[in-house]
């Protein structure tokens, strides 16, 4: 048979439903589909228990009323979530991410709080997100592409938009960007002021600048808080309308709030079993009706207003992922440590911590006093600190040793007299001798302090020349505001005492020492085993009999206050006298957390003990024994040590177990 060609013009009529069937589905017009909708249909859980597999709203029914604020067509301009940890919130600002990139592009930016946070935003959440959910996948440009308009570490590239990873300390950043949508993750931890130039959210604020006529633009922020007074997810959460999650009652129907309170019941012993009494008619909600509550619940404005934006509160106590015996088992813990009370208060409750105002008794305190040795440093002080406050005519140190569990002892406290405006001689030359002094010890050899530092609030250049030829020293600097670190990384100084610069200047080390403050007086606040304490808690600070009052009223020389900054109201440490030791066990504590005191395990310390010396089984307590009476302070005897030539600061963690 001999076959009939075919009539070339009737191929591409054939060929036209089976192309028709297959691209056009790709360029028909998107329906209006919710973010939510849009996240459970199509996002892949990045991390955590649910990792590669579609996201559910049927676990997180809370996270729809927040995300869908973030569509075009919703009149809800700005949100604010205040939040406990682990709780999906970081997942609703990946859904709203993904949402926008696939059904309305434009223009957006993420902001995170610094820079390794924005790193782990990206490496471990939002990128595994793309490259596994279909619809991004073919959207957001890979970063293996040559050409210009690929997608960098930092951007991600799409038809019709852009997203920005920029962080809250850079100027750079947040400044010369025009964005539609922008998404502040931890936004209680930005800095108060960037640069001299302003509140990193006022920056943010003034991308979207040019939709505020059109009234399209979108301001998602989400935040565990921090300290109450000092708190930017607080303040903005009491501006909104402050919406909790309500769940029905399963005894009367009616709609409460799972909070944490006299309704929250549990035994202090294990096993907890942790309930919850229903404030309505007291019916007992067990942990196994939980979930099934949460899944009926539904979002109640209690402070409806005009102008008030949309603010959300949820914490652990709602969160299917946290059972509520482990609730119980930490506020157990925390009861005993006020660090673990704040991080209770903002990862657990989802509340900012509040800080007591008052300064601890200086009285009460004195009457504390014990017996120890005065120039030794006790058993358990298993690292061994000093801090100098440099003034005009004198300079007053404080030699602290520091065992497990925060534990302190004052070896010794002194004033230095003289001029303090050559770092050779005055006070400096005294301050040399005690930087080089023996400390005996009970067990082992006499030994120098690990670490040392000194103000560079007043005499700078003064001070960087006498650290710079000193190993284990650190110039400080303190820092105001709720956020910072106890040390930072330092900063490097290239001016030398005459004012010339220098190729190896002295590292500036910044101390947070709000932070350190309140935690120090929480500590003083603790009960003693001697005022009828079973234990002596976490912190305890041991104070000799050879310290006079003058010591104990600088200690306690500073009190809280709330003071309105920039129209908010904020926190302050304010001094009611000389508060010089204050700021030395201040920058002791810094320094104790350099070497890494707070981060140490059990067995560590036990490692410690015995590079000490520390005979194993040895008691690490010395037994009671009568007070002696007071001696004035003297200074230590100089010693003919001279100081090993200076390492390199990198090794500084380290010197200790040198």
């Amino acid at each position: 048979m001999i076959a009939v060609p075919r009539n070339r013009a009737s191929t591409p009529r054939r060929a036209l439903p089976l192309i028709t069937s297959t691209l056009g589905p790709i360029f028909a017009p998107l329906g209006k589909v919710s973010p939510s909708q849009w996240a459970a249909e199509n996002l892949v859980v990045p991390d955590g228990p649910y990792a590669g597999e579609k996201f559910s709203l049927a676990l997180t029914p809370y996270l729809i009323e927040p995300l869908d604020c973030f569509a075009d067509d919703s009149p809800v301009n700005k949100v604010v979530i205040r939040k406990s940890a682990q709780t999906g919130f970081t997942l609703l600002a990946i859904g709203a991410i993904g949402h926008t990139i696939d059904r309305e592009p434009c223009r957006m930016m993420v902001v995170q709080p610094t820079d390794g946070a924005l790193s782990e935003f990206n490496r471990e959440k939002l990128q595994p997100a793309i490259d596994q959910t279909k619809t991004l996948m073919t959207k957001v440009k890979p970063q293996t592409s040559r050409s210009s308009r690929g997608s960098t570490q930092f951007s991600k590239r799409y038809p019709g938009g852009s997203l920005t990873l920029a962080i809250a300390t850079s100027t750079a950043d947040l400044r010369s960007r025009t964005v539609k949508k922008v998404i502040k993750d931890e936004a209680s931890e930005y800095p108060e002021d960037l640069d001299g130039q302003g509140s990193p959210h006022q920056m943010i604020q003034a991308r979207y600048e040019a939709f505020l006529a059109t009234q399209d633009y979108k301001e998602l922020n989400i935040s565990t808080p921090v300290i109450k007074g000092e708190c930017y997810i607080d303040a903005e959460f009491e501006a909104g309308d402050q919406r909790y999650w309500h769940v029905p009652c399963p005894g009367c129907a009616e709609e409460f709030v799972f909070q944490f309170g006299p309704n929250f019941v549990y035994n202090k012993e294990y096993p907890h079993d942790a309930h919850y009494v229903a404030p309505c008619c007291g019916i007992v909600v067990h942990y196994f009706q939980k979930n099934a509550l949460v899944k009926q619940g539904r979002w109640i404005a209690t402070a409806e207003g005009p102008g008030r934006h949309r603010s959300y509160h949820f914490d652990a106590l709602s969160s299917p992922f946290v059972p509520w015996d482990v609730i119980a088992a930490r506020h157990v813990e925390a009861l005993k440590d006020n660090t673990k009370l704040k991080a209770f208060d903002n990862l657990t409750l989802g509340r900012a911590h509040e800080i007591k105002g008052d300064a601890p008794d200086h009285i009460r305190l004195m009457a504390l006093r014990e017996g120890y040795d005065h120039r030794r440093i006790p058993p358990r002080g298993l690292l061994l600190v000093g801090a100098a406050d440099v003034q005009a005519n004198g300079i007053y140190v404080e030699i602290l040793a520091i065992g497990p569990e925060r534990e302190t002892w004052v070896v010794d406290a002194l004033v230095l007299d003289g001029d303090t405006s050559d770092p050779e001689a005055g006070a400096f030359a005294k301050l040399a001798q005690v930087y080089e002094t023996l400390w005996p010890v009970t067990y082992g050899q006499p030994r120098r302090v690990d670490a040392f530092g000194v103000d560079s609030g007043f005499r700078a250049n003064v001070v960087y020349t006498w650290c710079r030829v000193r190993p284990t020293t650190f110039a400080l600097k303190g820092g105001d505001g709720w956020t910072r670190a106890p040390i930072s990384t330092p900063s490097l100084v290239d001016v030398d005492f005459g004012g010339k610069k220098i190729k190896q200047g002295a590292s500036v080390w910044t101390v947070g020492t709000w932070a350190l403050k309140a935690q120090l007086y929480a500590d003083l606040r603790k009960r003693r085993v001697i005022e009828g304490a079973e234990v002596e808690p976490p912190g305890v600070c041991h104070f000799g009999q050879w310290l006079d009052e003058n010591y104990f009223l600088q200690l306690t020389a500073e009190y809280l206050v709330d003071e309105k900054t920039r129209g908010r109201l904020r926190r302050v440490w304010k001094e009611r006298g000389p508060n010089h030791f204050l700021d030395c066990r201040v920058y002791n504590l810094a320094l104790a957390d350099y070497l890494g005191a707070s981060r140490m395990t059990a067995d560590e310390w036990v490692q410690l003990a015995r590079y000490r010396g520390v005979p194993e089984g040895a008691p690490l307590a010395p037994p009671p024994r009568p007070v002696a009476p007071a001696e004035p302070h003297q200074q230590p005897p100089p010693t003919s040590r001279r100081p090993p030539p200076p390492r390199a600061r990198a090794a500084r963690r380290s010197s200790f177990m040198d």
